[in-house]
């Protein structure tokens, strides 16, 4: 079972990012693809970040596959964190809107988007507020991190098979 899983995660993960160094990418632009990916990725507004994603690397210019590819890896990260954002968000307004569980939110958007997105657009804003604000130091280390880690293994990624 856990060959089968590192399999799939080299062919998923792993796979794409060789193939965009052995093309010739640069690792700071390979590196802020990643770091926006995985920043935007974590935006609380459940069911918009793939789009949101896709429209960033589209607009500057950046490796759409990479973002892609950084965006999934932290959806999991990103559903964990909906309720906490949303909470920090309700206690900068000084409400009591959020009382309910992270699968709640997402029914909530599932069986009525618009409506669920008027209802909590106030409380969802300010998540969004608190998201940017982290966002830019999370950026930056991960861009930063990024950067050291790929240049220390495109040795290694270079030279195995894609």
């Amino acid at each position: 079972m856990k060959k089968k899983i590192k399999g799939w995660a080299e062919r998923k993960f792993v796979s794409p990012i060789k193939k965009a160094i052995k093309e010739g990418i640069s690792i700071e632009r390979l590196s802020v693809s990643l770091a926006l990916g995985i920043t935007v990725g974590l935006i609380p507004l459940y069911g918009t970040t793939t789009v949101i994603v896709g429209l960033i690397a589209l607009s500057l210019r950046l490796n759409f596959v990479a973002m892609q590819i950084a965006h999934y890896i932290v959806h999991p990260i990103q559903i964990a964190l909906l309720i906490p954002f949303l909470k920090m968000g309700d206690t900068l307004l000084k409400g009591n809107e959020v009382s309910f569980t992270v699968h709640q939110y997402i029914q909530l958007f599932k069986t009525d988007f618009w409506g669920t997105l008027k209802d909590l657009w106030l409380v969802n804003l300010s998540a969004v507020g608190i998201w940017l604000i982290l966002s830019v130091p999370l950026f930056l280390a991960l861009y930063y991190l990024l950067v050291y880690t790929i240049r220390r293994y495109k040795p290694i990624l270079n030279y195995s098979r894609v």
